[in-house]
C-alpha cells in the first residue's frame, strides 16, 4: 500500500515525502470510510454499493502510488479525489440507512464529482498533467467549471432521495434548482465528449513515444465502453433467462451492470499508472492487439448469440424453453475458433501491417521490384515496404562502399544492421530504426527482416552493377576522348612540324641543286634522317594504338617478346601458354596490356627474382595469371594507376581482375576475360 512507501521515501525530497504521506493518508481515509460504510450499511439494497466500494479502495491506492512518485503531476491526485468521493458515498449510504438527515443530501451528489472528473477532466490532462496545448486550457477550465456547476446544482436541489420510496426535503435546497439540472448535465456531457475527442486526437497525432504512453489508457477506455455496451445489450435481450447462466448467477440482468462496472472501471486508474510510470516496460503493441482481438470477438460472438436467441425463441421457446439458450451457446462455441482466427488476422493487418504473413510481405516485395521503372527505384520500394510492414519510422539500404542507395525516413544512431549477402558475398546492409527509442526487435521480426534483406540482395547487386557499368562507360568515353586528344597532339605537335620541316628542306635543296651540288646533298641527307624520325614516330603512335607484335606474331609470341625485353636486365620471366582458340582483337589487346603492366609492376616494385606468366582458355574465359616471388602486398597498400588501368581493361570486356598476396610470398594478378562478348 501507499503508506508502506513512507520509510523508503524518507531520503527523498521534502515535497515527495509530503506527497507520500498525503497519498497514504487519503487511501487510509477512504479505506476507513468504505469499511465503516459496509459495516453500518449491511442492509443497503443499492446495486451500486459494490461499484462505489471498489472505486473507493482501488482509485486512491493507484492514484496515491502515482502521486507519491510524481507529486507535481495532478493526474495522481485526481484519481485520489475520485476514489475519496466514492468512499464517502459508501459511508453516506450507510448513514442514510441509520437515519442521519444529512446523509441523504450527501449521497445525492457525492457520486458525481468522481464521474465528472473521469469523463470531462482526466482525458484532457493524462498522462503528464497538462492540457494538449495552450488553446485547450480554456476547455479544461470549462470542463472543471461544468463538473463543479453540476455538483452545486445537485447539492441545491429542493428534494433528495432518502430510503427506498422516501423523498426528503433538502435542508440546503434552493427553490427552482431542479430546473437547471438538465442544462447543467448537457454542458457536462458536451465537455466530456470534447475531452474524449481531444484525447483520441492527441493519440492519433502524437509521435511513436507519445502513442506508447497514451495507448494503455486508450485500450482501457475501449474495454470499459464495450463492456458497458455489452451489458446494455444483454439487458435489452429480455433479462436473465435470455442472458444465460453467468448473468443469472450474478443476480439477473439488472445486477450485471454494477458487477461489470466494478470489474472494468479499475482498468482506468491502472492504465493511467502504466502510462505515467512504466509504459516502456510492457509490450504495449501485444496488449493492444490481443485486447482489440478479444473485444471485437466478444462483440461478434455477442451478435451471433443474440441472433440465434432471436431466431429460435419465436419457434421453440413456448414448447422447449431451454432450447434457444442451448442453441445459442453451441453456436457461439462452434464459431469461436474460426472467428478468432479471422479477427486476429484482420486486426493484425490493420494495426501492424503484414508482418505476421511473411509470404504476403515477400510477395509484395517481388511486385515492387518488378514494377520499378528506373535504376535504383526498386530499392526505394524495399525501404518503403520495410517501414510499412514493420511499422518502423525509418529504414535504409547501404551499398558495399558505404553509400546510401535507398532510404525512407531518418535513421537514429541505434539502428538494427542486417547484412545483405548474395552468393556468399556481402553486398551491403539493411538498416532499420527501432519502433521507439530503446526498443528491440523480437525473434519473428528479425527473421522477417533477414528474409527481406536476402530478397533485396539481387536488386542491390543489380543496382551496383548498373552503377559500375554506367561509370565504366563514362570512363570508356573519357579514355576514348583522351586517346583522340593524344593522337591529335602527337600528329599536330610532332608529325606535322616534322613533315613541314622536311618540305622546307627539300625546297632549299632544290634551290641549291644547280649552284652547289654538295650542299644540296647534305640537305638531302638531313631530310632522310628527318624522314626516318617521322617513320619512327608513326610506328610509336601505331604501336600505342595496337601493338604490331599481336598482328605479326600473335598473343603467345608477343608476350614472349615482353619477357625477352625484361629478362636480360631484370628477374627471370617465364611464359606458359596453352593452345588458344581464335581471339578477338579486343581480348588480345587487353590480355597483352594486362601482362605488360603486371610484369612491369613486378620488376619495378616487388624486388622479385622470378616472374611467371600463365595464359589459358578455361570455361569460356581467357585466364591470365602473373605471379612473382617478391615482397608481396602490404596490408595498407592502395591500388595505383596501373592496377586501376588493368581492372578497367578487364571490366570493359565484362571480365574481372584480382590482385592479392600469395601464401608463399609475392603477388598474384589474375584476370578473366570472356572469349565471347557479355
Amino acid at each position: 500500500m501507499v503508506g508502506l512507501d513512507v520509510a523508503r521515501q524518507a531520503e527523498g525530497s521534502p515535497r515527495r515525502v509530503a506527497a507520500v504521506w498525503a497519498a497514504g493518508g487519503s487511501w487510509v481515509g477512504s479505506l476507513v470510510a468504505v469499511t465503516v460504510g459496509l459495516a453500518l450499511g449491511g442492509g443497503n439494497p443499492s446495486p451500486y454499493l459494490l461499484v462505489d466500494s471498489v472505486q473507493g479502495l482501488i482509485y486512491p491506492a493507484i492514484g496515491g502510488s502515482v502521486a507519491s512518485r510524481r507529486p507535481r503531476n495532478p493526474v495522481g491526485w485526481l484519481l485520489v479525489g475520485v476514489g475519496a468521493a466514492h468512499g464517502l458515498d459508501v459511508l453516506a449510504g450507510a448513514l442514510l440507512l441509520r437515519g442521519v438527515p444529512l446523509a441523504a443530501w450527501a449521497e445525492s451528489w457525492l457520486w458525481f464529482p468522481g464521474l465528472g472528473t473521469l469523463t470531462a477532466v482526466l482525458p484532457l490532462v493524462v498522462p503528464d498533467g497538462r492540457p494538449p496545448g495552450p488553446r485547450w486550457r480554456l476547455v479544461l477550465l470549462l470542463s472543471v467549471g461544468a463538473v463543479g456547476l453540476a455538483t452545486l446544482i445537485a447539492m441545491a436541489q429542493p428534494t433528495v432521495q432518502g430510503r427506498p420510496g422516501e423523498v426528503l426535503t433538502n435542508p440546503v435546497g434552493v427553490p427552482g434548482a431542479d430546473a437547471a439540472v438538465g442544462p447543467a448535465f448537457l454542458l457536462y456531457l458536451a465537455c466530456s465528449v470534447v475531452a474524449v475527442a481531444s484525447f483520441v486526437r492527441r493519440w492519433m497525432t502524437a509521435d511513436r513515444d507519445g502513442r506508447r504512453a497514451l495507448l494503455p489508457i486508450l485500450v482501457a477506455m475501449v474495454v470499459v465502453v464495450l463492456a458497458l455496451v455489452a451489458v446494455k445489450v444483454v439487458q435489452a435481450l429480455g433479462g436473465a433467462s435470455a442472458a444465460g447462466p453467468v448473468v443469472q448467477a450474478l443476480g439477473g440482468a439488472s445486477a450485471a451492470g454494477p458487477v461489470v462496472q466494478a470489474v472494468v472501471l479499475p482498468l482506468i486508474p491502472a492504465s493511467v499508472a502504466v502510462s505515467v510510470l512504466r509504459y516502456r516496460l510492457f509490450d504495449i503493441e501485444l496488449v493492444l492487439r490481443r485486447s482489440v482481438v478479444y473485444l471485437v470477438l466478444a462483440v461478434l460472438l455477442g451478435a451471433v448469440y443474440a441472433a440465434l436467441i432471436f431466431a429460435t425463441t419465436g419457434l421453440l421457446r413456448n414448447r422447449f424453453p431451454s432450447v434457444p439458450v442451448t442453441v445459442a451457446t453451441v453456436g457461439v462455441a462452434l464459431a469461436f475458433a474460426p472467428l478468432r482466427t479471422v479477427v486476429q488476422r484482420a486486426v493484425s493487418r490493420v494495426l501492424f501491417g503484414d508482418r505476421d504473413d511473411p509470404y504476403a510481405v515477400l510477395s509484395g516485395l517481388g511486385r515492387r521490384l518488378a514494377a520499378a521503372r528506373r535504376p535504383g527505384g526498386a530499392l526505394d520500394g524495399v525501404t518503403e515496404l520495410v517501414c510499412e510492414t514493420m511499422r518502423v519510422p525509418a529504414a535504409s539500404l547501404v551499398g558495399r562502399n558505404g553509400t546510401v542507395v535507398a532510404a525512407t525516413g531518418t535513421l537514429p544512431p541505434a539502428a538494427l544492421r542486417l547484412p545483405v549477402v548474395i552468393d556468399g558475398e556481402e553486398e551491403g546492409e539493411l538498416l532499420v530504426a527501432p519502433r521507439a527509442p530503446g526498443d528491440t526487435f523480437g525473434r519473428r521480426d528479425r527473421e522477417l527482416l533477414e528474409d527481406l534483406a536476402r530478397s533485396a540482395g539481387p536488386a542491390l547487386r543489380s543496382d551496383r552493377l548498373a552503377d559500375e557499368l554506367r561509370r565504366s562507360r563514362e570512363r570508356l568515353v573519357a579514355a576514348r576522348e583522351e586517346e583522340r586528344r593524344r593522337l591529335r597532339r602527337d600528329l599536330h605537335d610532332g608529325l606535322g612540324p616534322a613533315l613541314a620541316a622536311i618540305t622546307l628542306q627539300l625546297d632549299v635543296a632544290a634551290a641549291q641543286l644547280g649552284r652547289d651540288v654538295r650542299a644540296a646533298g647534305e640537305l638531302l641527307a638531313e631530310v632522310r634522317r628527318s624522314a626516318a624520325d617521322v617513320v619512327a614516330d608513326m610506328r610509336r603512335v601505331v604501336s600505342d594504338l595496337r601493338p604490331a607484335e599481336l598482328d605479326d606474331l600473335g598473343l603467345p609470341a608477343a608476350v614472349e617478346r615482353v619477357a625477352e625485353r625484361i629478362s636480360p636486365g631484370g628477374p627471370a620471366v617465364s611464359v606458359r601458354c596453352a593452345p588458344l582458340p581464335a581471339l578477338s582483337a579486343a581480348v588480345e589487346v587487353a590480355a597483352y596490356r594486362i601482362v605488360q603492366e603486371a610484369v612491369t609492376n613486378a620488376v619495378r616494385h616487388s624486388g622479385a627474382q622470378r616472374v611467371t606468366v600463365d595464359i589459358a582458355a578455361r570455361g569460356g574465359d581467357l585466364a591470365v595469371c602473373v605471379e612473382d616471388d617478391g615482397n608481396g602486398l602490404r596490408p595498407d597498400a592502395v591500388p595505383g594507376v596501373g592496377t586501376e588501368s588493368m581492372r578497367e581493361r578487364a571490366a570493359e570486356l565484362g571480365g574481372t581482375l584480382d590482385r592479392c598476396a600469395r601464401a608463399v610470398g609475392g603477388t598474384r594478378v589474375t584476370a578473366r576475360l570472356p572469349l565471347e562478348p557479355r
